[in-house]
Order: structure tokens, then C-alpha cells, then sequence
């Protein structure tokens, strides 16, 4: 299977982040891209008042993005404010070229998540062809009983969806931590963990990208630079799982 992140800048503008979004799968469907994995709230960007984002306008973009999803042949993972239960938390969303969709909500929550996001409760699994895909969103990276949930559910590879935006002195000494975490996961539970993380700025913060693909045995075998927008891809096998 070959899977891939994007690395990419996050704008206050829906229409904005459609355009991205676009872009970037239609490039991963020129290099025959299977799953393609985007930063954190992409859709709506994450530095923001989520309480004036409307809700379906987001249902809407979701809508307009299977029907690229299912036309290219890309399968996604997206990141979006998301209203369930009458509760609105930061979800992950996964979009199948088949019409499936499945949902993940963040289970650690950052202070300024506190703020508009309730926290999540289950993990996700999916599976695509023989691969089982875990997800996780940003500060999930930070909790190894998590992780090693997902291998005990057979994962093979875990998505990590990150918006790591800090003023800038945080960012740059944050940057070794946000690094680190991700290849401890994959050596920990013998799995592939892929990273998609924002880079560019937003207000007065800023996200410097570093987004990742680590092998089950912590070699970093794919890794964005801090300042420009990519794609990231890798076949990731079974076997080496």
C-alpha cells in the first residue's frame, strides 16, 4: 500500500484549504497514491474561534471532497471541527473511494482544545486491502497506552494528524519532542507511523512541519523540511510490520 502525508499550510478560509486539499490529492493520484494523510483541522485551519465555524459548511466540504476522493481513486484522512451528539469535538475523518467514512475523535486534548472541543473516547481501525490503519490526532502522540491499544487491535500503521502551531521560540524548542514521539510509537508497538503536520504560520504562531514516516523499526524513512508544503509517501508493507 502506498500511503502518503501532506504537509501543508492551514487557512482561516474553508475555500482556501479546498484548493490544498485538491491540489494535493490529485498530485498523490499521479503517483498512484493509495491513502493520503492531512495535517490537523485542515479544512478549517486550527489557529481560530472555532465557535464561528458553520457546521454545515463543513458537512458540505466533506461532501465535495468524496466526490474527488471517490473520481481519483485517493483515499483521505482530513482534519475538521466536527459536531456529534450535539458536541463538537476536533476530529480526524476518513473518506474511502467506496463511500465509507469513518470517524475519530481526539482522545488528549491541549488547553486550547479545552476551549471548544469535548474529548474523545474510542480509537479508530480501518482497514484498506490487508493493511489495518489506527488514527491519531497531534498531543494522541504523546500517550503510549494508546498507541499500544491500537497494536493490540492488530494495527499496522498508525496516521498521526498534527497542527503543532506554538509562538515561535516554543516551536523551534519543541521541534526535538514532536520528532521524537512519533519514532518512539513505532519502535514501541513494531508498527509504521505517518505524520502530517502544518507548516507556515497562523496569527502570531507558527508550525514548522517536520512531518514524518517512520518503518515499524524506528528508521525515519521519510521526513518534510520546516518551511515549504510536500507530499511525503512510502509503500508500506505487511511484511515488515
Amino acid at each position: 500500500m502506498k500511503a502518503a502525508v501532506a504537509q501543508i499550510k492551514l487557512y482561516e478560509d474553508i475555500d482556501a484549504n479546498v484548493r490544498t486539499i485538491s491540489k494535493y490529492i490529485a498530485l498523490a493520484s499521479k503517483q498512484n497514491v493509495e491513502i493520503l494523510c492531512f495535517p490537523e483541522c485542515n479544512i478549517t485551519g486550527y489557529v481560530r474561534d472555532f465557535n464561528t465555524v458553520d457546521q454545515d459548511a463543513v458537512i458540505e466540504t466533506l461532501d465535495i471532497i468524496q466526490e474527488q476522493v471517490t473520481h481519483s481513486g485517493v483515499n483521505v484522512i482530513v482534519g475538521v471541527p466536527y459536531f456529534e451528539r450535539k458536541k463538537r469535538f476536533n476530529s480526524a475523518i476518513v473518506l474511502l473511494t467506496n463511500g465509507e467514512r469513518y470517524i475519530y475523535h481526539k482522545i488528549n486534548l491541549t488547553s486550547s482544545d479545552e476551549a471548544f472541543f469535548k474529548k474523545g473516547k474510542e480509537p479508530l481501525i480501518f482497514r484498506l486491502g490487508d493493511v489495518k490503519c489506527g488514527v491519531l490526532i497531534c498531543r494522541d502522540q504523546n500517550d503510549p497506552m494508546l498507541a499500544a491499544k491500537y497494536k493490540t487491535l492488530g494495527a499496522d500503521a498508525i496516521f498521526i494528524l498534527s497542527a503543532h502551531f506554538y509562538e515561535p521560540i516554543e516551536a523551534i524548542r519543541k521541534l526535538n519532542k514532536n520528532r521524537a514521539l512519533p519514532i518512539a510509537r513505532a519502535v514501541e508497538n513494531n508498527l509504521f507511523v505517518l505524520k502530517a503536520n502544518a507548516v507556515g504560520s497562523a496569527n502570531t504562531k507558527i508550525s514548522l512541519g517536520g512531518s514524518l514516516i517512520i518503518d515499524p523499526e524506528g528508521f525515519v524513512v521519510r521526513e518534510g523540511n520546516t518551511i515549504n508544503e510536500m507530499l511525503l509517501s512510502y509503500e508500506i508493507s505487511k511484511e515488515d510490520v
